[in-house]
């Protein structure tokens, strides 16, 4: 290792879409910011990302996660435009609304439950998705056949897609436009507090700063674990088929399937408890096909290009973690597996609650002590 450091205010571990987003932001109101990564083989949501930026059927039992994700759909056109202007890069964002297909009568009725329980918790009783039946879904989806089984669907006008490829490229051509570092090749491979500050050894050298902000996805419990902090995340795998390029078809997304604006189909995903594990397996990719021609039975014939798997990073009750650590202050975790969907807060709200403090209303729901027996 090189024995020199590199000395910042704020040094982000991670450079996935949440560490990026994190960064622009602390870069844009002036503070000098260092991202370390690992590399493009690193372990990261973002490698495999849907791309949905979604806000129906989430928060079931946390209302303040309801309200956030609410708000970050709310934030997003504005957010793209921003940083189109500013990087040059599109984005193919759009919120034309999404659908979550209905399986059966049985699959409608459990998800009409579902949605009206988060109708029931919220603060004003109103909740923005809406089920609907099979002739309202064939009306919105008029280049395609529903498969017999498809009997309704959920709606919300508030969710859409982006290119996560895109997003994670801009968001780091931004906070580097604005002074910011980034570091490759410097996996952490330890951390210390001394002479007040975080030193972070890696590869690529060591880098210090009076605040540390652990942003690396399924890396992050580990590196809490050297500043004394338990964070319950693990990795749960998620497998994608993509096609070739077709026409366009699907003027929306669906939980499952999207089309990119380059004409592809996007199959997914699967949920597997397969610890560090991403290689694909063809079992599941044969359900995952199954599924997307159950729902239309035209995508028979359309030829599958590429497959991949990548870890989504999960707390137990499946919602982000923001903590700042009380054994020692200045040290931050972020962790969620919503990297894409809450971008905007977290170049927003939570880099200016690393700089300055500042807490968003009920941001102790989402503190790890929600998980203490």
């Amino acid at each position: 290792m090189k024995s020199s450091a590199h000395h910042t205010d704020v040094v982000i571990v991670g450079g996935g879409n949440i560490g990026s987003a994190i960064a622009c932001g602390i870069a844009e109101m002036g503070v000098p910011v260092t991202v370390i990564d690992e590399n493009d083989v690193a372990l990261r949501a973002a490698r495999g990302n849907f791309g949905l930026v979604w806000y129906q059927g989430k928060g079931l039992g946390m209302p303040r996660y309801v309200q956030w994700c609410l708000e970050a759909t709310q934030k997003w056109p504005a957010f793209a435009r921003t940083l189109e202007e500013k990087t040059g890069v599109l984005l193919s964002y759009a919120k034309p609304g999404g659908l979550v297909l209905c399986r059966g009568e049985e699959h409608f009725e459990q998800r009409r439950r579902d949605i009206e329980n988060l109708r029931q918790q919220s603060p004003t009783g109103e909740y923005a998705c809406e089920m609907i039946n099979r002739p309202d879904v064939e009306r919105l989806l008029p280049e395609l056949k529903l498969g017999p089984n498809i009997v309704g669907a959920s709606y919300s006008k508030h969710d859409g897609h982006v290119n996560p490829l895109f997003l994670i490229r801009a968001l780091r051509n931004a906070f580097i436009q604005d002074g910011g570092v980034y570091q490759p090749g410097a996996a952490a491979c330890d951390i210390r507090y001394e002479s007040s500050a975080y030193c972070v050894r890696t590869p690529a050298g060591s880098f210090r700063a009076p605040k540390l902000v652990l942003a690396a996805g399924v890396g992050i419990a580990r590196l809490a674990a050297l500043l004394g902090m338990q964070i319950p995340v693990r990795p749960q795998r998620g497998q994608l088929l993509v096609t070739e390029r077709l026409r366009p078809v699907l003027p929306l997304p669906i939980s499952g399937i999207r089309q990119t604006a380059e004409g592809c189909l996007m199959f997914g995903t699967s949920t597997e408890e397969v610890g560090f594990d991403t290689r694909v397996t063809i079992a599941v990719m044969r359900d995952i096909a199954r599924r997307a021609i159950e729902a239309f039975p035209v995508f028979a014939g359309v030829r599958v290009v590429r497959s991949w798997g990548a870890l989504r990073p999960l707390t137990p009750d499946k919602y982000p973690i923001y903590h700042e650590s009380e054994d020692y202050p200045g040290a931050f975790v972020v962790s969620s597996h919503s990297g894409v969907s809450l971008a905007p807060l977290y170049a927003t709200h939570i880099a200016r609650w690393i700089v300055d403090g500042v807490k968003p209303e009920g941001f102790e729901n989402f503190s790890p002590r929600r998980f203490d027996v």
